[in-house]
């Protein structure tokens, strides 16, 4: 018997089978007891091993799944997939859209005060030449696309998550990607005011001159600034009649 069959349980029946199974699974493979590439156990071994029928394991690695923990190969294989942060993510920003119309505007503006303020003061601190580098080209990348605003928003967001990157703490770019989408669209909101482009420049220049100087107040005070006047250009943005056409 492997060491893998040899973890697993019949499961009690205080909850629904097919949860109990999946908790064991999934506890295997954060374990790497079932590591990254490994082949899962065949149907018919887990239902032996498990005492439970075929629906329950196949309900069990189903949420796995979609979890994306495990992934099926060619020929039917279920194959154990790393955890990553892109997983996280993912899994974070359906777990915020599915609250449909109740996450609202300044549900976001209050995360992102919470979280980008304290992000670009530890990045003051943390940065090394790398993280400045990519700043660097993410806002010449905003100037070069200002009359763009898909590609203009994108180099936004970049920028917000190259200040998470240059903390050097792998939770804080997962936090941030997890709000993202919701990010671009803001920032499309926004670019609909012709100054908005220039203005967000000044604003991500001062927080990147913080950053360089590893200024960690003045860090976390340009990041304030800046997102004041994020909120005040989407709330105006929001009325404006003349949306922005990209040349």
């Amino acid at each position: 018997m492997t060491d893998t069959a040899q973890q697993l349980r019949p499961p009690v029946r205080a909850t629904r089978l097919s949860d109990q199974v999946a908790a064991q699974l999934q506890a295997l493979i954060i374990d790497n007891a079932l590591k990254p590439g490994e082949k899962l156990p065949s149907e018919r071994d887990l239902c032996e091993l498990l005492g439970v029928s075929r629906t329950v394991v196949r309900e069990a690695v189903r949420s796995l799944v979609v979890k994306g923990l495990l992934e099926v190969r060619p020929g039917g294989r279920m194959v154990v997939r790393a955890p990553d942060a892109a997983l996280v993510s993912e899994l974070m920003t359906m777990m915020l859209r599915s609250g449909g119309g109740e996450i609202a505007f300044s549900h976001i503006q209050e995360v992102r005060r919470l979280l980008e303020v304290e992000l670009a003061a530890v990045a003051a601190e943390r940065r090394d030449e790398t993280d400045l580098l990519r700043m660097e080209v993410l806002l010449r990348s905003m100037v070069e696309h200002q009359n763009d605003p898909h590609r203009w928003a994108d180099a936004d967001v970049a920028f917000h998550a190259a200040i998470a990157t240059a903390t050097h703490n792998p939770l804080y770019p997962v936090l941030l990607d997890s709000i993202v989408e919701m990010l671009i669209e803001i920032r499309l909101t926004g670019i609909r005011l012709p100054e908005t482009p220039q203005k967000a420049y000044q604003h991500h220049l001062k927080v990147f001159e913080r950053i360089k100087a590893q200024d960690r107040p003045g860090a976390r005070k340009a990041m304030q600034d800046h997102l004041q006047e994020a909120e005040a250009t989407f709330q105006k943005a929001r009325f404006s009649k003349t949306p922005r056409i990209a040349s």
